[in-house]
């Protein structure tokens, strides 16, 4: 299996250790409940060819069920929007060309001289500027794509989106795990979600979001559960950006991650 892309996940574990417990007749030998935090690799696998026609065909389905229900198709609510002069309107499609314009155009300075040695004060200047002119041009195309998706959000098209973007979760998301009865501690990926067919899977997601801990005693299970609250937002995330082909591999994926979310994780550190 090839990896799409991964990351680290940690979370406390209360594991029994021994020590030596003192007594009136002397030391014994004893463990106690200690806490630990451990790391975790999450790993999403690549879909291979055969796996994104699957994909398409079940987009398809999603897609014509989401038209016969009534919802409209991105292409009638934009038609709409146009209509009456919206966020898909001429005069706006013209203003975000021109910011995309001006952010590649800033793109290509900094490219030009970053890391360039002996710059004179005016190509500093102009280094500068170009840094400045990206990050608001980007924070300002990204601002728009996500008001354009709240407003395309209820559309056959995003409500099909949204499901795929959960079947692939569901079935390419895993965990590394030592190898059970393995002398060298051998490390293999195993599937977040358990079952045999995709239906099985989405039922075991549906299983640990409705689990509550206390509920079980079942330590495979309630790592699981762990696993699933520290990853599963990374992993849509990273699924969405890769199907909308913002990036394609773990360097690039790493960066947009960075791009589209800095601010929000600033904003979580900022409410503990």
């Amino acid at each position: 299996m090839k990896e799409l892309y991964s990351f680290d996940v940690k979370r406390e574990i209360i594991k029994e250790v021994p020590y030596i417990k003192k007594t009136k007749n002397g030391p014994v030998e004893s463990t106690k409940k200690q806490k630990k935090t451990v790391q975790t690799r999450m790993a999403i696998v690549k879909p291979t060819i055969s796996d994104m026609e699957d994909a398409e065909f079940y987009f398809g389905q999603k897609y014509n069920s989401f038209i016969n229900a009534g919802f409209l198709t991105k292409a009638m609510l934009a038609k709409k929007m146009g209509d009456i002069g919206g966020m898909t309107s001429k005069k706006t499609d013209d203003a975000i060309s021109e910011m995309v314009l001006e952010n590649l155009e800033a793109s290509r300075v900094i490219e030009f001289f970053e890391g360039a040695k002996d710059l004179d004060e005016e190509q500093k200047e102009k280094l500068k500027e170009a840094k400045l002119t990206f990050a608001s041009t980007q924070k300002s195309i990204h601002q728009y794509e996500s008001s354009l998706r709240d407003q395309f959000s209820q559309t056959a098209d995003a409500k099909a989106e949204q499901k795929l973007v959960e079947w692939f979760v569901v079935n390419f998301s895993y965990y590394e795990d030592e190898v059970k009865d393995d002398k060298e501690g051998k490390k293999e990926l195993f599937p977040l979600f358990e079952g045999e067919s995709f239906n099985e899977r989405r039922e075991f997601l549906v299983d640990l979001q409705d689990l509550e801990e206390e509920e079980t005693k079942d330590p495979h299970l309630l790592r699981l559960k762990t696993l699933y609250n520290s990853s599963f937002e990374t992993l849509i995330r990273v699924i969405t950006i890769w199907y909308n082909k913002l990036a394609t591999d773990q360097k690039s994926i790493d960066k947009t991650l960075k791009d589209l979310f800095s601010e929000d994780e600033g904003e979580k550190e900022e409410e503990v």
